[in-house]
C-alpha cells in the first residue's frame, strides 16, 4: 500500500507549451545574471533556476552563447517595441516634441534596466550591433518622414541619422553610467537633437 507521503513525491512534471517554456528560461537566465553576471554562468546552473532537467534546456538552447543571444534580441525587440510607437510618422504634429518623448522614454527606459542592458552588452560591440541597427532604422524613418513634410532640413539623410544616433548614444551612455535622476541628460540629448534636425 502506498503512503500519503509517498504519493506526494511523485508529481507529474508541470507541461509547459514551448514557447512558455522557453521564456521562463530566459527570465531564469536573466534572474541570474542580474544576480551575478554572466561569467561563470553554466548551463547546470540556469536548468536548476529554471527548474528542469539539463536535457531539456538543450532542446532549446545549445549553449550559454545561444542563452544570452536570445536575451539580447528579446531586450532589442521589448525596447523597440515600447519605443517605437513614439516616433509615429504622418499626422500634422509637431515631430521635434515626437523626438523629445522618445529622448526621454528612451532614457527612463535605458536606466530602468541598466545593469541588464550592461551586463548583456557590456564588452560585446557584435551583440549590440542588432540593437543599434533596430534605432537607425526607426530614427531614418522618422527623419525621413520630417523631411518630407519640411519640417527638418536635414541634407543627407543618412549622415544625419547617423550623426543623431552617434550623439545621443554618446550624451545618454554618460549620464545613464549615474544613478541618480536622468534630468540632465535628457536636457541635452533634446537640445542636441533638435539642433542637428532644424540646422
Amino acid at each position: 500500500m502506498v503512503s500519503m507521503n509517498e504519493q506526494h513525491t511523485s508529481r507529474p512534471r508541470t507541461r509547459l507549451a514551448p514557447g512558455i517554456r522557453r521564456a521562463s528560461i530566459l527570465d531564469a537566465a536573466t534572474r541570474l545574471i542580474l544576480r551575478a553576471g554572466t561569467a561563470g554562468l553554466t548551463m547546470e546552473d540556469i536548468a536548476r533556476e529554471a527548474g528542469v532537467a539539463r536535457g531539456t534546456l538543450y532542446l532549446y538552447f545549445d549553449s550559454i552563447d545561444g542563452i544570452t543571444a536570445a536575451l539580447r534580441d528579446r531586450y532589442t525587440q521589448a525596447l523597440t517595441g515600447r519605443l517605437e510607437p513614439l516616433l509615429a510618422t504622418g499626422g500634422s504634429g509637431s515631430r521635434l516634441r515626437r523626438l523629445d518623448a522618445f529622448i526621454a522614454a528612451l532614457a527612463r527606459a535605458l536606466h530602468e534596466h541598466r545593469d541588464l542592458h550592461h551586463a548583456l552588452f557590456s564588452g560585446s560591440s557584435s551583440g549590440e550591433v542588432a540593437l543599434t541597427e533596430e534605432f537607425r532604422a526607426l530614427l531614418r524613418r522618422f527623419i525621413q518622414d520630417g523631411r518630407d513634410t519640411g519640417e527638418f532640413t536635414v541634407p543627407d539623410l543618412d549622415m544625419t541619422t547617423d550623426f543623431l544616433l552617434a550623439g545621443l548614444h554618446a550624451v545618454l551612455a554618460k549620464g545613464l553610467h549615474n544613478s541618480g535622476s536622468t534630468t540632465a541628460a535628457v536636457g541635452t540629448a533634446q537640445k542636441l537633437a533638435r539642433r542637428i534636425l532644424s540646422t
